[in-house]
């Protein structure tokens, strides 16, 4: 399964990206036809990661938001324990720290604004 089908529309350019939220929400309860657990969770896992990784540098690359994050986080949680996988804790401190670092230009300057976040 490929990240870009589990959304509805966008390119990443000219058009913003679209979650398809009835899929989305569906793989709580089962891989589409065609498709594994294994699949699913691979697809998701790499969703969550860039999108996450995306938030925590630049932001160029992000295609979820604040509405979207809790659904996607979800369905990967229930296909992760199909998979009788134990689901993964999401840095979501590491990733503002990044978006400190990134803001104010450096390592250094990141490590003293963020001082105590966490």
């Amino acid at each position: 399964m490929e990240v870009g089908s589990l959304f509805t529309s966008g390119d990443g350019w000219a058009q913003p990206w679209v979650l398809d939220v009835g899929l989305i929400e569906s793989l709580r309860f089962g891989p589409p036809d065609g498709h594994t657990n294994l699949d699913v969770a691979i697809a998701l896992t790499r969703l969550l990661y860039d999108d996450f990784v995306s938030y925590g540098t630049d932001g160029r690359d992000k295609r979820l938001n604040n509405d979207t994050v809790p659904v996607v986080v979800k369905a990967h949680r229930a296909v992760i324990e199909r998979l009788a996988l134990e689901p993964p804790v999401w840095p979501f401190t590491d990733h503002f720290r990044m978006s400190l670092v990134h803001s104010l230009g450096s390592w250094a300057g990141g490590r003293q604004s963020s001082a105590g976040v966490g």
